[in-house]
C-alpha cells in the first residue's frame, strides 16, 4: 500500500570474488545493482570488463533455444497438465557432471539437427534432379553429352502437343534432325542433333515453336542410369536422416536436464549483465545497487557469509531510488496496471490499494454477467498453475480471476447469465411463455440494465462520482500531510461543499442546497487567486477557478462508458442465445445451441474483456490519477535466477 523505502547497498571485495558475491544476491531477489560512478568514491574506477563471458554465455544459451523445442518433439517423457517446475540443487548439478553432460548433449543435438537440415536439402535436390530427368529416361547417351567433333545435341521441351512434322518443317533444309523421346500434358522432351555450322539457326526457329533448351551439367551416365544412381543415393541419405533421427531422440531422453542447463545460463547470463555494471580498481571490485528496506536484513545475512566490506545506508538528496511498489495479496495482483501507465515517483503516494478496489468494481459492472465472470475466474486463477507461470505473469493472470468475480458478484445483481441464456431455454426450449414472471431471480435482484438502461447511467455516474471524490479525498491528505492544509482546505475542500450542494438540491429540492453552493462558489473566488499579489488579478483567478466546474463535468461524463460496454455485452449475449435456440429443442437446435455457446460467446468474451480492461484502464488513468498522482518513478528491477524449468 506504499512505495518501498529504499536503501543503498555498496559492496567491496577482492578481485575474483565477485561471482560468488552475484551469486548470492541473486538468489535473494531483492538487489538492483547499478552502474558505480566514480563521483561516487572521490576517484577514477575503471569499468569491470566481462564482454567475453557474456558472449560465451549468450552463445550456449542460443544454442540450447535452438535444441530444447526439437527435443521436446522426440522426447517420450509425457507432460502432465499443471506440471510443476523442477526444484533442484544447481550446485550439486554442477558438481555432479550433470551439467557437462547435459551441455553434451545439447552439442551433440544441435550437430544432428544442422546434419538433418543439410540432408533434407540433399534429399530435396535429388528429387527435383531426378523428376528433370524422368521425361528423359528413354534417352541413351550421357545426359550431359553435347555433341561431337562437328554436331551439336541439344535437349528440350515443346509444348505440349508439339508435333514431330512441325519441328521437321521448322529444321526445313538446315543441316540437323528432331527425335521425340518421351511426351506428357506438360511438354513433348526432344533431342536436337544439328551440324555446328547450323546449330544457332536451327534454335533460333525452333525457338519460335516454343522450343525451350534442358542442361544437365556433370551428368556423365545415361539418364536412366543417372536416375538409379540418384535413387541410390537418396536411400543413403534417407538411412542417414533416420540414424541422425535417433541420436535426436536419444539426446531427448536427457531434455530435463538440458532445462536445468537452461535455466543455469540464464542465471549466468543475469550475473554477466549486473557484472558488466560494477567497477574495480587494481586488487579490488564495487558493486553499488539498491535494496528495499524491508530486505535490508536478509541481504546483510548473506553478505555476512562472504569476505566482503558492504554498507546499507540512505540514498543521497541528489539520488533517485527505484521505485519498488509493497502491497497486499489482492492489490499486489493490479501493480502491472499501475505500471502501463507510470510508477509514482519514488516517495510519493502508491495508489495500488484504493485502484484496486475501484477497478474491481467498475471492471465487473462493465462486465456484469455470472457465465462470462465464472470463466475468467477460473481461467484467471487455474491458468497459471496449468501453465507453471512465473509470478509477474500470475498476478497479471490472478488481477482477471478476481475482476471475473466481480463479473459474478455484479451478474446476479444485474441479471447476467450468458445474457439472458437461462431465459432463452426456458421459452424456446421448454416452452414457457412466462418465465421471466415466474423465475424473476435471473433477471437480476436490483434491475436489469437492458430493461432500465436511465437507471443503469445513474449507477454507473454515481459510481464515476465516488471514483472521482476518492481522489480529491488523497489529494487533500497528501496536502495535509505536507503541510499544506490551508490548500487542501480551499482548493479540494471547496468543491466537495458546491458539490454537497449540488446534491442537496437536486434530491431535496430546499434553499439549503443553493445556499451551500454559494457557499463553495464564494470560497473559490476568494482564495482561488490567494497566491497573486494585485487585488484585480486575485478576483480574476478566482473567478477563473470556477471553470474548472466543466472538467469535473466532462471527467463525470466518461463513466457513461461503464453504461455502453455493460450493454453491449448484454446485448451481443442475447442476440447469440436467440440464434442458438431459434431451431427448438430438437437434434439440430441442440447441436446450433453447441455451437452458438463455443462460438458466439467465446467471441465476445474475448472482445469484451479487452473493451473492459482497456476501459476500466482508462478510467483509472485520466480521471483517477489526475487528481494526485506524481509519476516519474523507475521500476526497481531486482536480480533474479531463471526459474522458467526449475527453482533453485
Amino acid at each position: 500500500m506504499s512505495v518501498s523505502v529504499m536503501k543503498k547497498l555498496t559492496v567491496i571485495s577482492v578481485a575474483g570474488d565477485e561471482d560468488a558475491i552475484l551469486k548470492r544476491l541473486i538468489r535473494l531477489k531483492c538487489v538492483e545493482v547499478r552502474s558505480a560512478q566514480s563521483d561516487d568514491y572521490g576517484y577514477m574506477l575503471d569499468v569491470l570488463n566481462c564482454d567475453a563471458d557474456r558472449s560465451e554465455i549468450e552463445k550456449k544459451i542460443s544454442l540450447l533455444e535452438r535444441v530444447i523445442p526439437e527435443l521436446v518433439k522426440k522426447t517420450a517423457r509425457k507432460g502432465k497438465l499443471g506440471e510443476k517446475r523442477l526444484k533442484i540443487n544447481r550446485d550439486e548439478f554442477i558438481q555432479s557432471g550433470r551439467y557437462d553432460a547435459a551441455m553434451e548433449s545439447a552439442r551433440s543435438a544441435a550437430d544432428a539437427m544442422a546434419k538433418i537440415i543439410d540432408c533434407k536439402a540433399q534429399i530435396k535436390s535429388a528429387e527435383a534432379e531426378q523428376t528433370s530427368l524422368f521425361p528423359w529416361i528413354n534417352h541413351d547417351i550421357e545426359a550431359d553429352l553435347s555433341g561431337t567433333a562437328y554436331t551439336d545435341i541439344t535437349l528440350g521441351s515443346f509444348p505440349a502437343g508439339t508435333l514431330i512434322s512441325a519441328i521437321d518443317e521448322s529444321i526445313g533444309d538446315m543441316l540437323g534432325s528432331a527425335e521425340i523421346v518421351s511426351e506428357d500434358e506438360n511438354g513433348v522432351y526432344a533431342v536436337i542433333m544439328t551440324h555446328k555450322q547450323d546449330t544457332e539457326s536451327v534454335l533460333r526457329e525452333l525457338t519460335l515453336l516454343g522450343f525451350l533448351r534442358v542442361v544437365f551439367k556433370g551428368i556423365n551416365l545415361s539418364p536412366r542410369q543417372a536416375i538409379e544412381d540418384i535413387k541410390t543415393r537418396k536411400n543413403e541419405l534417407e538411412n542417414e536422416l533416420e540414424v541422425l533421427e535417433q541420436t535426436l531422440r536419444e539426446c531427448s531422453d536427457n531434455l530435463t536436464d538440458i532445462e536445468v542447463l537452461w535455466d543455469i545460463e540464464r542465471t549466468n547470463l543475469v550475473a554477466a549483465q549486473s557484472k558488466q555494471k560494477m567497477s574495480k580498481t587494481d586488487r579490488c571490485t564495487v558493486l553499488s545497487g539498491w535494496v528495499p528496506e524491508e530486505n535490508c536484513e536478509k541481504v546483510s545475512n548473506a553478505l555476512d557469509r562472504l569476505c566482503c566490506a558492504y554498507d546499507i545506508y540512505d540514498a543521497l538528496e541528489d539520488e533517485e531510488p527505484p521505485v519498488h511498489l509493497s502491497n497486499n495479496g489482492f492489490a499486489s495482483n493490479f501493480e502491472w496496471v499501475v505500471g502501463m501507465y507510470s510508477y509514482p515517483k519514488y516517495g510519493s503516494f502508491d495508489p495500488t490499494f484504493i485502484m484496486s478496489i475501484f477497478y474491481f468494481f467498475i471492471f465487473g459492472l462493465m462486465f456484469a454477467d455470472v457465465g462470462y465472470g465464472l470463466l475468467l475466474t477460473l481461467g484467471g486463477f487455474l491458468g497459471p498453475k496449468i501453465m507453471g507461470l512465473k509470478p509477474n505473469m500470475k498476478r497479471s493472470f490472478n488481477m482477471f480471476g478476481y475482476c471475473g468475480i466481480a463479473s459474478i458478484l455484479m451478474g446476479v445483481v444485474f441479471g447476467g447469465w450468458f445474457g439472458d441464456m437461462p431465459y432463452a431455454i426456458m421459452e424456446n426450449f421448454m416452452g414457457m411463455t412466462n418465465a421471466r414472471e415466474a423465475v424473476p431471480f435471473f433477471n437480476g435482484i436490483w434491475f436489469n440494465p437492458i430493461d432500465d438502461p436511465m437507471m443503469f447511467l445513474i449507477v454507473s455516474l454515481a459510481v464515476g462520482g465516488v471514483h472521482l471524490i476518492a481522489g480529491m479525498v488523497v489529494k487533500f491528505i497528501i496536502l495535509c500531510k505536507e503541510g499544506k492544509v490551508f490548500d487542501a482546505i480551499f482548493d479540494i475542500g471547496s468543491w466537495w461543499v458546491i458539490f454537497a450542494g449540488i446534491g442537496v438540491l437536486v434530491l431535496v429540492g430546499t434553499m439549503a442546497g443553493a445556499i451551500t453552493i454559494g457557499v463553495g462558489v464564494l470560497m473559490i473566488v476568494l482564495t482561488h487567486g490567494r497566491h497573486e499579489k494585485k487585488l484585480v488579478m486575485k478576483i480574476g483567478k478566482g473567478l477563473l477557478g470556477l471553470y474548472d466546474i466543466t472538467s469535473y463535468a466532462s471527467d463525470l461524463l466518461s463513466y457513461s462508458r461503464i453504461l455502453a460496454l455493460g450493454l453491449a455485452a448484454a446485448v451481443i449475449a442475447q442476440v447469440i442465445n436467440l440464434i442458438g435456440t431459434m431451431a427448438g429443442p430438437t437434434v439440430v437446435g441442440f447441436i446450433a445451441l453447441i455451437i452458438a455457446c463455443i462460438i458466439g460467446h467465446g467471441l465476445n468474451l474475448a472482445i469484451n474483456v479487452l473493451g473492459s480492461f482497456v476501459h476500466t484502464s482508462r478510467l483509472q488513468y485520466l480521471e483517477f490519477f489526475n487528481k494526485f498522482y506524481e509519476d516519474g518513478g523507475k521500476e526497481f528491477e531486482a536480480m533474479e535466477p531463471s526459474e522458467k524449468y526449475t527453482i533453485d
